[in-house]
């Protein structure tokens, strides 16, 4: 039962997830469905590729919900939908961007009390972090940038972890003696 439960819960933030990263990928450049799996899976650097019946049932609920809207353009035949974020869609990205960050901001605040984890990274750092951000970026920026910005924070968390690994290992030395 337990399982079941957790199961939804894993699906509807996966749900609210996935639609975000539509509406960031429209948010620069109306697209057809196709266009936009592409777009994910390039911002993602092929980390997801979503399927085309997650894709489009996304697109429907977003488009159920104002958030994006279909259009006509030239050049395509009549079957290809071309979608395009509205304005409630664009300030609902702004909202959701910043609700990720605020919880990002708890998680942070809850790991420090309740593991002791001190100045690890500021509050900068950690909205640089949310995969929201990450993905945000424009097509025109550098993947080595962001590929540079992740070695980095992995070396600090390796680093911090390290740290952590040997006071355990300490604690452990003094209790066998």
């Amino acid at each position: 039962m337990v399982e079941i439960i957790a199961g939804k819960f894993e699906k509807a933030m996966k749900k609210g997830f996935i639609s975000t990263l539509v509406l960031m990928v429209l948010e620069n450049e109306s697209m057809h469905g196709r266009q936009i799996k592409k777009a994910i899976e390039e911002r993602t650097f092929g980390g997801w590729e979503p399927t085309d019946s997650t894709i489009y049932t996304i697109l429907k609920d977003l488009r159920e919900k104002n958030l994006i809207r279909s259009i006509h353009t030239p050049d395509t035949d009549e079957k290809t939908i071309t979608y395009e974020i509205t304005e409630d869609g664009e300030n609902t990205l702004e909202i959701m961007i910043k609700k990720e960050q605020e919880i990002r901001e708890s998680m942070r605040s809850m790991l420090t009390s309740t593991f002791g984890i001190k100045d690890e990274l500021t509050s900068t750092e950690l909205n640089q972090l949310s995969p929201f951000t990450k993905m945000a970026h424009k097509p025109g920026m550098e993947t080595s940038q962001v590929l540079e910005f992740q070695r980095t924070f992995l070396k600090k968390r390796i680093e911090i972890l390290n740290q952590k690994l040997q006071k355990i290992e300490d604690r452990i030395t003094k209790l066998d003696d």
